[in-house]
């Protein structure tokens, strides 16, 4: 993900797998990141487009706090919302911390 989110253009799988194998003793396989990349294609990690002959990627989630929260709320929908809604009310510090990251006026 790392070389997907420090491209300025979605990437095609080969340059992905050069940009990895920098430096690498053992360099990755590229069917090995194809099935990772296609894997987190599923997922709605990554996008996949095909502007020309080849597959390009580029990343759908900003980081990967995105990627866990998404995950925790695919896996555990309204439960896991709720539970966090609970630890806020509960949390004074937590509350706070919510507020100014939602901005002025919330």
């Amino acid at each position: 993900m790392g070389v997907l989110w420090r491209a300025d253009t979605p990437l095609a799988v080969r340059d992905v797998v050069a940009q990895l194998n920098v430096g690498r003793d053992a360099p990755l396989a590229y069917t090995t990141v194809m099935t990772v990349m296609t894997r987190l294609t599923s997922k709605k990690v990554l996008g996949r487009s095909r502007p020309g002959r080849q597959y390009v990627y580029a990343p759908l989630a900003a980081d990967s706090a995105e990627i866990a929260v998404r995950s925790v709320l695919d896996q555990f929908g309204d439960a896991a919302l709720a539970r966090f809604v609970e630890r806020v009310e509960l949390d004074p510090r937590l509350r706070n911390r919510l507020k100014r990251l939602m901005g002025p006026g919330r």
